[in-house]
């Protein structure tokens, strides 16, 4: 059965097992699925706010955005939202997850500008939008000149060389593009050389690029949209990495090279690492009030633990497929407030059974979730675990251990954080924390 045909709350365990998948965010905003979870988040709304903050931003001035969050916060569900507000409220939205179309182990801030252009121009072609002929013209010359693409004889496709007539055209323009992320995500020795070529031809770049955009928006307000938003999705997977001199990759892109990010003629949105919000001022180069972070649920409440079962049974018949209700209360206290452990959990929980959850079940998954966490803790984590459990609050001596997710944040009128409460249940880490008194 499709996921699109499934009839929720499903009725089995190998149903359940399908719908809880931990990386599938809900697209549709329709979807029966979904739960809001402001209110037990410490009440920001991602959606309003951001939605506030474009919408009052005039021209020639332009909202720059930061989303993160713990990994299975359901950030990219909350973007799809805030998506679908905007382009209700007269915006032209162009959505792009880098993940598709850029290779997250190694990604430059050449390679996510390239990539908002790819998207630009698809979204406009699949729109019926046109752009001046003249401007793409040299636009697509101006690539084929640096060799960042290849012109094409658009009859036979064949190569040709500089300086003969190529198709002006939105699709060629967008397969040009697609070309380029092409080589790009694929690692060949053509990645190298675009990003070296981009580099040094950066301001012209960005002018071109800029006065394509601007063209963009002009024939869009002809359509009667507002303006341009971009949200450039999943960046926040991108794999940490150091240089040379020990700068990491993350803040090269968003903090070396922030101006470049910023440097767009249209609102635009990243998802960032949440570790870098705590390991860099990010203040400082996209604003001070320009990074919103997702917090986790906080099961230790009631109407935390009350929402998370909400999210269950929106899905699962819990009474078909659990041997007691009970027992999705042990997952939830045990995911700490995480929908993407919530869902992972209830899988492990499926994948002995045929028939109904049972004690049985939820023990093997909880003690799964433990041995991995167990895997992540090292010993030298210790001082700031205890640290932790004493003040409830992180600074950016905690990025590395909010990046692997063994201390989680948390928002009830102020922000806060604790152990995840698998860690907190790994028994060496347990007698670390809570050694046994001296008689």
């Amino acid at each position: 059965m499709e996921a699109n045909e499934m009839i929720y709350p499903v009725a089995t365990v190998a149903d359940a097992y399908d719908v809880c998948h931990p990386e599938t965010p809900l697209e549709d905003v329709n979807d029966t699925r979904f739960v809001d979870l402001t209110a037990v988040r410490g009440g920001e709304n991602l959606v309003n706010s951001i939605a506030f903050a474009i919408e009052r931003t005039r021209s020639p001035n332009f909202h720059r955005q930061l989303v993160t969050g713990h990994k299975g916060c359901g950030k990219t569900t909350e973007l799809f939202r805030l998506k679908d507000r905007l382009e209700n409220h007269g915006f032209f939205v162009v959505y792009l997850d880098v993940q598709e179309i850029l290779d997250l182990g190694d990604i430059s801030y050449l390679d996510v500008i390239i990539g908002i252009a790819k998207a630009i121009v698809g979204n406009l072609d699949a729109a019926g939008i046109g752009l001046n002929k003249e401007l793409l013209h040299e636009i697509l010359q101006w690539f084929a000149e640096k060799s960042i693409i290849e012109e094409r004889n658009t009859e036979s496709e064949g190569k040709v060389k500089v300086g003969f007539s190529i198709s002006a055209s939105i699709p060629f323009l967008s397969k040009a593009l697609a070309e380029t992320t092409g080589h790009i995500k694929s690692g060949s020795k053509r990645r190298e050389e675009i990003r070296t070529t981009l580099e040094r031809e950066l301001s012209q770049l960005l002018e071109r690029l800029n006065t394509l955009i601007d063209d963009a928006r002009t024939r869009l307000r002809q359509n009667d949209y507002k303006d341009l938003v971009v949200i450039v999705d999943q960046l926040e997977k991108m794999a940490y990495r150091t240089n040379k001199d020990g700068l990491s990759n993350q803040k090269e892109l968003f903090v070396h090279h922030a101006g470049q990010l910023k440097s767009l003629h249209c609102h635009t949105i990243y998802t960032v690492p949440i570790n870098l919000v705590y390991s860099a001022n990010l203040g400082d180069t996209f604003g001070s009030d320009a990074t919103f972070i997702i917090p986790m649920v906080d099961t230790q409440k009631t109407d935390g633990k009350e929402k998370l079962t909400q999210v269950v049974a929106r899905r699962i018949n819990i009474d078909q497929v659990f041997a007691e209700a009970e027992l999705v209360d042990k997952l939830i206290m045990m995911c700490g407030g995480s929908l993407r452990d919530l869902f992972r959990l209830i899988r492990l929980a499926c994948q002995n059974t045929d028939e109904k959850i049972t004690l049985e079940d939820v023990e093997r998954a909880i003690r799964a979730l433990i041995r991995e966490f167990d895997l992540l803790v090292r010993e030298e984590d210790i001082p700031l675990l205890k640290r932790v459990e004493k003040i409830k609050h992180v600074d950016r001596s905690f990025a590395d251990l909010l990046e692997r997710r063994i201390i989680h944040e948390y928002q009830n009128g102020e922000r806060w954080a604790d152990l995840h409460p698998a860690v907190r249940a790994i028994a060496w880490v347990d007698r670390e924390l809570n050694p046994p008194a001296i008689l």
